[in-house]
């Protein structure tokens, strides 16, 4: 195919060769949302300097190009795992963008819907505009996770109004994590007076979770 093929077609090629499923809405097939997070799971968790080299030896540029390429985690697994699991034969160019068409179909952020969401290129803004803050961390396919979310409205309810409340993608914003040494999910990062003070894991129930954030902040 060609550098300059259309979107429908990229489209039709990623429903014919099984990476999307068209049926009323558009979502990733099982199995290759199972290739990718093999692939997310492996470069989600490599320092920034490591996912700078894969990116350099993948796309054969420099090391500075590769850190000034605003290539995400999520995206290059993408691109793995389309050059994985596709049978024919398709440029650099047309894997990007059928890299990018399938992110926006591709697993929603497991961040829960009405939450501020943070990425590396913003947590630490809002971590200067909010002295008294909680930042929670999610993860997809997390039970835990769930549970608690289903119960946030009243988790929410018992943090007192003036703390500001946000969540992260635990799999894609890295150096949060990597800062912050956050090894669960969900985890609920307190903020007071613009210093870190305290992690609490969603493990110990929900009631227990809003005891122990009232008690950061009271």
């Amino acid at each position: 195919m060609s550098e300059t093929s259309s979107s429908d077609a990229l489209f039709d090629i990623l429903v014919d060769e099984g990476v999307v499923i068209e049926n009323g809405t558009v979502a990733l097939t099982d199995d290759f949302e199972h290739r990718w997070s093999i692939y997310y799971d492996t470069y989600a968790s490599i320092t920034p300097e490591a996912f700078a080299e894969s990116i350099a030896e993948t796309f054969h540029i420099s090391r500075d190009e590769a850190l000034n390429s605003g290539v995400t985690r999520a995206g290059f697994s993408y691109y793995l795992a389309l050059r994985a699991h596709l049978d024919g034969e398709y440029t650099e160019g047309e894997l990007g963008l059928m890299s990018e068409m399938v992110a926006e179909v591709g697993p929603s952020s497991p961040v829960p819907d009405g939450v501020n969401h943070l990425s590396d290129d913003t947590y630490r803004d809002f971590l200067e505009t909010h002295p008294a803050c909680i930042v929670s961390v999610w993860k997809r396919d997390c039970e835990p996770c769930e549970a608690v979310a289903a119960k946030l409205p009243e988790l929410r309810a018992g943090i007192p109004d003036d703390v500001a409340f946000a969540g992260i993608d635990g799999d894609d914003v890295v150096a949060f994590r990597r800062e912050f040494e956050v090894t669960e999910a969900p985890s609920f990062l307190c903020f007071r007076d613009g210093e870190y003070r305290e992690t609490v894991t969603g493990a110990i129930g929900t009631d227990a979770l809003v005891e122990s954030l009232r008690e950061v902040y009271d």
